[in-house]
């Protein structure tokens, strides 16, 4: 069988990350356990590199998150600014973003089809 590129690999990893961390956001310890499955799972099916980022990223969301009182999934700490804190960022990623797209189609470097395939 096959195995995946690394960066779906580590596409499947975050994946299965947020949905355990989503449904075990009250229980700390099989949050942990299912994270580690996540992680041994894409592990099986992936490269060494997706494997490395899957268990990155599954580290990340379990060490990032604290749970409430309530059972709810609360940030360790604030982002700096505000509770807006975050905007600035995610403006300044979609404008990078933008910014590189538009480069590619002004340069002729956007997607085309494969040399190999056509």
């Amino acid at each position: 069988m096959r195995r995946m590129r690394g960066g779906y690999g580590s596409a499947l990893g975050f994946g299965g990350g947020v949905g355990v961390t989503a449904f075990t956001g009250a229980w700390p310890l099989l949050a942990l356990v299912l994270l580690a499955a996540v992680v041994v799972v894409v592990s099986l099916r992936t490269t060494i590199v997706g494997a490395g980022l899957a268990a990155l990223q599954c580290w990340g969301l379990y060490a990032t998150f604290l749970v409430g009182v309530r059972g709810d999934l609360t940030a360790d700490q604030p982002p700096p600014g505000g509770p807006a804190g975050g905007a600035p960022a995610a403006a300044r990623a979609f404008l990078a973003s933008a910014a590189v797209r538009v480069i590619a189609l002004v340069t002729g470097t956007a997607a085309g089809p494969s040399p190999a395939r056509s």
